[in-house]
């Protein structure tokens, strides 16, 4: 993997991983979800203006965004219903460290992307280390923990995030071929906000909304939520049009390490040598991943 898909995909994790922590830290994750994404599509609307004359929008590309905009809708609802079962640090490495396998099958049966044997080494380390960060301990029994919580409704909706995640990798990853990455990040979350919306604006999550607004403080921390989650996707649709989808979505796990951090020392959810192994893991994937082609 090159070093400038490498380096936006680490600037992408990193923001995204602060995004997680900012809604994490809200008392409805759903409702702090499609409030953040209406602030990041007024934060960019003059980008988007800027760079809509003479975007690349190719005939077709509409397709993309529409089956990307339904995607991440199923990814929101997925992510926001496992922050409110689990806590960060659980749900965060689950969602994210599920993908990078699924990533790969997904993207060798449609886009008929091979990878090498580093990179494929590469993704193993990464999806190990992801596995020791979700341990609850070192003892003997420890190591199975995370399979038998497969019951628990945290674990199961974090996986579906995951699986949703690695669809719209791949259908991304075709779809920033065909329209300039961003046109197709703020049309995608656009309809995200759509499709969320029926249900956002009714009952006590309407309630919620107009209290969020209220709130200077919630407001501002729901906004900068927003900003890290279009800015990062971004970067990453960018990564995209450079290098090989499998790659780009297991280099993204790097924001597991910063959220299980943000987890552990701020949120104070316990867990900290697991986590640090499993933290050199990851590290060690990235090394092999940035010299895979």
């Amino acid at each position: 993997m090159d070093l400038v898909p490498l380096s936006l995909v680490l600037l992408a994790a990193l923001l995204h991983a602060a995004w997680n922590f900012l809604v994490k830290g809200s008392e409805d994750p759903l409702t702090a979800l499609w409030a953040a994404l209406c602030a990041a599509l007024v934060f960019y609307f003059p980008l988007f203006l800027l760079r809509l004359p003479g975007a690349q929008f190719e005939p077709g590309g509409w397709i993309f965004v529409l089956a990307t905009g339904v995607l991440h809708t199923v990814y929101f609802f997925t992510l926001g219903l496992a922050y409110r079962a689990g806590d960060l640090s659980a749900v965060y490495p689950l969602a994210r460290g599920s993908a990078p396998l699924m990533v790969v099958v997904l993207a060798a049966f449609f886009l008929k992307e091979r990878i090498s044997l580093a990179g494929g080494a590469a993704i193993l380390l990464v999806v190990a280390g992801i596995y020791v960060i979700h341990l609850k301990g070192f003892r003997a029994g420890d190591w199975l923990s995370p399979i038998r919580r497969g019951r628990e409704t945290a674990v199961r909706w974090a996986l579906a995030t995951g699986l949703t995640t690695a669809a719209y990798s791949v259908v991304d990853k075709a779809g920033v071929a065909r329209v300039s990455p961003e046109i197709y990040i703020y049309l995608m979350f656009l309809l995200s906000i759509l499709f969320m919306a029926p249900y956002t604006l009714t009952g006590a999550r309407a309630v919620r909304v107009r209290e969020l607004l209220r709130d200077r403080a919630a407001l501002l921390r729901t906004a900068a939520g927003g900003i890290c989650t279009m800015a990062g996707y971004m970067l990453v649709l960018f990564a995209m049009r450079m290098s090989k989808v499998s790659y780009v979505v297991a280099a993204r796990e790097v924001s597991v390490v910063i959220g299980a951090a943000l987890g552990v020392f701020v949120l104070k959810e316990g867990g900290a040598r697991q986590k640090l192994l499993g933290s050199a893991l990851i590290a060690g994937g990235l090394v092999l991943l940035a010299l895979a082609r």
